[in-house]
């Protein structure tokens, strides 16, 4: 049974409505629950206490410490897996990932990740497994013996980890609604500030000034919102703070591709 080798990991903030329409449609699958709560859940599901506000790579960590199976798959708690997306996250193994929809459709279908800072999304949806350089972390499967950088405030953490272990697959057949921001909203200048952090952290350090002008660009076309711009500056220096870091960088991202599941 491929429900006895991996256990859903999902770190649990704000969204109690969500998390209890996550439990529902995963019902029968082994789940942890990371409770990074303020005031802690009263629910009776299997769960890590953390402080509150502890971030989704530690509280990644904090959960996959905890699993006992050879996998797991990391769930935002406002993501639901849809139809038989577990089963075939589970035979595909190794480092791969569902196609997101979200309320407005495709949200995903993998990460374009280039040379010199750029990270696109994929909306095109494959007929056919694919290699990608990065899946999101809404549902992501995954040996339990990973580890995500902490160093990484809240975004691109994924996409890190993907790249230090040489990419992933994206599963075609599988689907996994996200409806998303339901810890922090994408359009908050909090949600700017940390991107640009963990963009930057993916590259060199001479890339930064590419990707803070690739931010300030999306602000601009999305309306000029002067207090995102600000975010982008102070996202920029959290990078520069959190290089400095004793040990940093955990591993040096690659950019090359390997397999971490079977094939096609």
């Amino acid at each position: 049974m491929v429900g006895d080798r991996v256990t859903l990991v999902v770190p649990h903030r704000r969204r109690r409505d969500a998390l209890l329409r996550l439990l529902a449609a995963v019902d029968g699958w082994r789940v942890l629950v990371v409770d990074d709560s303020d005031d802690g859940l009263d629910l009776d599901v299997p769960r890590v206490r953390l402080g509150g506000g502890s971030g989704f790579a530690r509280a990644c960590n904090a959960g996959l410490a905890f699993v006992t199976t050879p996998c797991a798959i990391l769930l935002n708690d406002d993501a639901v897996p849809l139809g038989d997306c577990l089963e075939r996250l589970s035979r595909q193994g190794g480092l791969c990932g569902p196609v997101l929809v979200g309320p407005g459709g495709v949200e995903s279908t993998g990460l374009d990740v280039s040379s010199w800072g750029r990270v696109r999304q994929r909306v095109d949806v494959p007929v056919a497994n694919r290699q990608v350089a990065a899946l999101s972390g809404a549902c992501l499967h995954l040996p339990a013996r990973v580890r995500l950088d902490e160093r990484f405030p809240h975004g691109f953490e994924d996409v890190e980890l993907c790249l230090r272990l040489g990419g992933a697959w994206l599963v075609a057949g599988a689907r996994c609604f996200h409806e998303g921001g339901g810890t922090l909203s994408r359009a908050a200048p909090e949600a700017q500030a940390h991107a640009v952090t963990g963009q930057m952290l993916c590259f060199d350090r001479a890339h930064e000034p590419l990707v803070a002008a690739l931010h300030a660009a999306q602000v601009l076309r999305e309306g000029a919102d002067w207090a995102r711009l600000r975010a982008v500056a102070r996202g920029w220096r959290a990078a520069r703070r959190l290089r400095s870091t004793p040990g940093f960088p955990l591993s040096n991202p690659r950019h090359e591709l390997s397999r971490h599941g079977r094939s096609p």
